[in-house]
């Protein structure tokens, strides 16, 4: 990992988590766009991750997950642009692995009108 990558992962890290990172499970319409795309861009590679429907990420993992469902979570509930999304994941997982499943995760994203601007109340 770069110095530049790891210094942005640390930041994003303090920065917090987005409300409904590993806990929010009425987040349904986050949830399925996470378990379609894990299905329709199969394998979606993030950095040393395969994402897959229900993924449940290994000790090893849980930061670098963490830190990706955080990035698709805005990504999802419009807090940020999928052309910023696609940057962060390059700063963040460099590698055309990666760079291919956030193209393709980002090809699957829902109209801005069908995608609520927030998780549901846990």
């Amino acid at each position: 990992m770069t110095k530049t990558a790891a210094i942005a992962l640390a930041a994003l890290a303090l920065a917090g988590c987005a409300p409904d990172q590993f806990s929010n499970y009425r987040a349904k319409g986050f949830d399925a766009f996470v378990d379609g795309a894990a299905r329709e861009c199969a394998p979606l590679q993030v950095g040393p991750m395969v994402i897959t429907p229900n993924y449940d990420p290994p000790n090893y993992a849980t930061a670098q997950y963490g830190v990706w469902l955080d990035q698709t979570s805005n990504l999802y509930y419009k807090r940020i642009t999928p052309e910023t999304y696609v940057m962060n994941m390059g700063n963040l997982f460099p590698g055309e692995s990666t760079a291919v499943a956030t193209r393709c995760l980002v090809s699957k994203l829902p109209p801005p009108e069908q995608r609520p601007s927030a998780p549901p109340p846990r």
